[in-house]
């Protein structure tokens, strides 16, 4: 199983090494950098540079035996989808994550989102995600749950949101995405219940695609307890050649 979402010093919030990982495991790995422009949390526009990028990975691929791929993470942002559009245009990735981070003046991680009544939050996120789904081409739908990870939420309350939520699953299955399985909402923010009852509302849909990821930033968060994930897949009965 190929970690799908990871992070190095091309990413803004990374300092992690490509070799960290290399050296660490002798698989294949895929890096997902961000790409998020007018981003609250930097102030500024958030774009991996393509060409070094590619660059840096052609050399590692020399080194490595081609064990790198390459990868963004699209951070969609609504007011600026013609300038997302205009970047991406001509640049080739190996895999292509769609996330919503942000509204415009709050990354849904600040931490005055706290502050914010959870159901004025969860319902803006959940509106931002749905629109997002099929406005660019990607691969993976990540964590699902970025908008509300810093509420601690039971199941139950998440079910308040269930007939959007299949909206959004239906959405993704329909534009070919994969459910993503985040290791750091499920493990650092505690969110595996909300995990599982939204695999089982994907797979219930029909989804034939899965994606495990780390969403690491650095080396110990690598494949973090990717064991224990794959065991809730083997549970719901989603086989391994569905994961992308």
């Amino acid at each position: 199983m190929r970690d799908n979402h990871l992070h190095t010093y091309f990413s803004y919030d990374s300092d992690e090494s490509f070799e960290a990982y290399l050296d660490h495991y002798p698989g294949e790995i895929v890096t997902t950098e961000h790409f998020d422009y007018s981003n609250p949390y930097t102030k500024q526009d958030d774009a991996p540079d393509y060409e070094a990028y590619v660059d840096h990975i052609k050399g590692l691929n020399e080194r490595y035996g081609n064990r790198i791929k390459t990868g963004i993470e699209i951070g969609y942002y609504q007011p600026r989808e013609q300038d997302i559009l205009d970047y991406l245009e001509g640049k080739h990735y190996d895999l292509k994550l769609l996330s919503v981070h942000h509204n415009g003046t709050n990354d849904y991680l600040d931490d005055e989102v706290k502050d914010f009544h959870p159901d004025q939050v969860i319902r803006e996120y959940l509106d931002l995600l749905e629109y997002a789904i099929g406005r660019v081409e990607a691969d993976v739908l990540a964590h699902f749950d970025y908008g509300f990870r810093l509420f601690d939420l039971e199941v139950d309350q998440l079910k308040v949101y269930e007939p959007q939520l299949i909206r959004i699953f239906q959405k993704m299955i329909t534009h070919g995405l994969a459910f993503e399985l985040n290791a750091k909402s499920m493990y650092l923010y505690g969110h595996e219940e909300l995990y599982k009852y939204a695999l089982h509302l994907v797979h219930d849909l029909g989804c034939q695609r899965y994606s495990i990821g780390s969403d690491g930033h650095r080396l110990d968060h690598f494949r973090l307890q990717f064991d224990r994930i794959k065991k809730l897949l083997d549970a719901e009965g989603i086989p391994e050649d569905q994961l992308i």
